[in-house]
């Protein structure tokens, strides 16, 4: 296209849909909306909201620096619209982004990023730039901040424990694969739950509890399939379970919160636990209790 197809172009678009693109900066202290698209903040360049004003803007690709003061708004005129995109070196206050990211087929979280923009660029991590350089942002007004428009998958950019506030709850009776961590495992309402072989992962690392409560049952496949890590302390409620004692498996059902006391089991970072057909319940892998491991008052309960 020549120069002046492309002027006469600009001055056609113009007279129906307003100006093309334009670079953004300056300091807003009144509620403004920007009418045009295909926008930049130039590098060196700043756009500060103040005042308690809103900014209304539904595109940008930022190399420069955004400011937004306490009790303003930076946002989109529409809701899950707009487009942000940060180039390495952009500078950013008093905007909240956030990532979205999956965990597996059935599950994907949206966390808010751990970091400031400053504290990306200057990681040092060239795979992280990138990553975050790329993301393309949109307006939410449920989080009131910008969050990525596409969804990660099946990695942790920022080395986040993804699972703290996630659980893995069955209400009815199924069996199902479930995800490879979360906080606690649950069933209830007198559910029976089978977890089937995760083709992804070998186990489940558990973080906080199993509580399967009264009536409902967990199950596994066989002593190949799903296993359970538990972490070092998890609490235990309801689990059939059994521990290898001198040669015999015995039920651990009585001595639930005496397990992480014992020697064998307070030096252990995790704990795994494979599924017993014959048992009908849940077995310690590779720790062995003797007489002379544990103390006479637990030897009364595991005989």
């Amino acid at each position: 296209m020549t120069k002046k197809l492309l002027f006469v172009f600009l001055i056609l678009f113009a007279g129906s849909a307003g100006l093309f693109a334009a670079e953004l900066s300056g300091t807003y202290d009144k509620d403004y909306t920007v009418r045009t698209d295909f926008n930049t903040i130039a590098a060196g360049k700043t756009l500060h909201v103040t005042n308690g004003a809103t900014y209304v803007m539904r595109d940008a690709i930022v190399h420069g620096s955004i400011v937004v003061d306490k009790g303003c708004k930076f946002i989109s005129p529409d809701d899950y619209e707009g487009y942000l995109v940060f180039k390495p070196g952009t500078h950013v206050e008093g905007i909240d982004l956030y990532y979205k990211v999956r965990v597996s087929d059935s599950t994907a979280f949206t966390r808010k990023i751990p970091m400031t923009l400053d504290e990306v660029w200057k990681s040092k991590n060239q795979e992280l730039i990138d990553l975050v350089g790329n993301m393309e942002f949109c307006y939410s007004p449920e989080l009131k901040g910008w969050v990525t428009i596409n969804e990660i998958r099946f990695v942790n950019p920022f080395n986040e424990n993804l699972y703290d506030n996630f659980d893995i709850v069955f209400t009815k009776s199924e069996s199902r694969i479930i995800e490879g961590e979360c906080n606690s495992l649950i069933v209830k309402n007198k559910s029976k739950a089978v977890i089937q072989p995760n083709p992804d992962v070998w186990g489940t690392k558990i973080h906080e509890s199993i509580i399967v409560e009264s009536g409902s049952s967990l199950l596994g496949t066989d002593a190949n399939g799903h296993k359970l890590v538990l972490k070092k302390g998890v609490k235990i409620q309801g689990l059939s379970l059994y521990v290898r004692y001198n040669n015999d498996y015995k039920s651990a059902d009585k001595i639930l919160s005496d397990l992480w006391t014992l020697p064998d089991f307070s030096k252990q970072d995790s704990v795994i636990l494979f599924y017993d057909p014959k048992l009908k319940g849940w077995c310690v892998q590779d720790i062995i209790l003797s007489d002379r491991s544990v103390p006479d008052s637990i030897k009364k309960k595991l005989k």
